[in-house]
C-alpha cells in the first residue's frame, strides 16, 4: 500500500472518530438539558423594598428548580382589579404557576373561583378559600396580635389612645388580628380606635398600630411617619425606622424562607399536581435593641 493511501485511510478514520465524538457530545448535552419552568410572582403593588428579602429566597429556590421567575404588580398599589388582570396576562404568557400577595382576599377568591385558570396558585400573607389555591404561607394572626399588643402595653402609658389601621379589614387573618389587638389593648387600659387605611390618608393618633403587612409597608413610606408606630411585616424601610426609633416594635417572620418555600411549593404542584398545606410562619417581635443581635441577624439581613 502506498504511503498516500495509508495517509488517506488514517485521515478517514480520524474523521469518523471526530464525527462520533461530536454526535456523542450532542447526545450528552441533550440529555443534560433541563426544562425551564416559568413562575409568576404578582405582588399587591407595595414598595419594592418590602419584598427584597422574600425575592432573595425565591431566587435561591429558582436556581435549584431551574425556574424563570417573572415579577409583576398592579400599577395602582392595592388594586385587586388590576392584580387580576396581571395574573391573567401572566398565565396567558406562559406562567405555569402563580405566587401572589392578594390585594383583597374576598375579591381574589371570587376571581379564582370564576376564572378558567388551570395553574397552581400559592398565596402569601392571606389564605384564600378556593379550590384553585395550592398552598399558602401566612403570619399566625393570633400570635402576632398578642406579641404586638404586649409590646404596646410595655412601651406606652396606661390610658393611651391607640389607633389600629388595616387595609383589607374583612380578610380573615386581618379581622382576627384586629379583634385580638383591640381586646388585649383595652384589657390593658388603652383606648382603642379602628381605622381603615386608604392611600393618601394621613394617620391620626400618636400611637399607631398596623394590623397587616400591606398597611405597615404603606405607613413606613409616608412623608410624615408616626412617631410611635407598631406593626406586622418586614421591609427595608421598616428596619431603618426601627433603628431611628419611629417604629417601636414589629412582628416579623423569615421573608427569605417564605420566598424559598413558596417557589418550592409551586414547583411540587407543577410537577406532581400536589396541593401544599397552609403554613403559619414562625415569627418574632423585634425592637430597636434587637437589630444587630446575632440571634436575629439571619432573619433581618439574609444573605442569598
Amino acid at each position: 500500500m502506498k504511503k498516500a493511501e495509508k495517509i488517506g485511510i488514517i485521515a478517514a478514520l480520524c474523521g469518523i472518530m471526530i464525527l462520533f465524538l461530536i454526535a456523542s457530545t450532542d447526545l450528552v448535552l441533550e440529555e443534560n438539558k433541563k426544562e425551564v419552568y416559568t413562575i409568576a410572582f404578582v405582588t399587591d403593588g407595595s414598595a419594592d423594598d418590602r419584598f427584597q428579602s422574600l425575592r432573595k429566597g425565591m431566587e435561591k429556590a429558582a436556581k435549584k428548580w431551574n425556574v424563570d421567575l417573572v415579577v409583576d404588580a398592579p400599577y395602582l398599589s392595592g388594586s385587586a382589579a388590576e392584580q387580576e388582570a396581571v395574573i391573567q396576562e401572566a398565565v396567558e404568557n406562559g406562567a405555569q404557576a402563580v405566587i401572589m400577595v392578594p390585594a383583597d382576599q374576598a375579591q381574589m377568591e371570587t376571581f379564582l373561583d370564576q376564572s378558567k385558570l388551570q395553574v397552581p396558585v400559592i398565596t402569601l400573607e392571606k389564605e384564600l378559600h378556593s379550590e384553585k389555591k395550592s398552598g399558602a404561607y401566612i403570619y399566625d394572626s393570633e400570635n402576632a396580635a398578642k406579641k404586638l399588643a404586649r409590646a404596646v402595653l410595655e412601651e406606652e402609658k396606661e390610658g393611651e389612645k391607640v389607633v389600629l389601621y388595616a387595609s383589607d379589614a374583612a380578610a380573615k387573618e386581618t379581622a382576627n388580628c384586629l379583634e385580638i389587638l383591640e381586646k388585649e389593648l383595652e384589657d390593658g387600659g388603652c383606648s382603642v380606635v379602628r381605622r381603615q387605611y386608604r392611600r393618601g390618608f394621613e394617620p391620626e393618633g400618636e400611637v399607631v398600630v398596623a394590623a397587616d403587612p400591606y398597611t405597615f409597608s404603606q405607613l413606613v413610606n409616608l412623608q410624615e411617619v408616626p412617631d410611635r408606630l407598631y406593626g406586622i411585616g418586614f421591609s427595608n424601610k421598616m428596619l431603618a425606622l426601627l433603628e431611628e426609633g419611629n417604629v417601636r416594635a414589629a412582628v416579623v417572620c423569615s421573608e427569605y424562607d417564605k420566598g424559598y418555600l413558596s417557589v418550592e411549593a409551586a414547583m411540587k404542584s407543577i410537577q406532581n399536581g400536589t396541593k401544599q398545606r397552609t403554613v403559619k410562619m414562625e415569627q418574632v417581635l423585634v425592637r430597636q435593641e434587637d437589630l444587630y443581635d446575632k440571634e436575629y441577624e439571619a432573619l433581618l439581613f439574609p444573605v442569598s
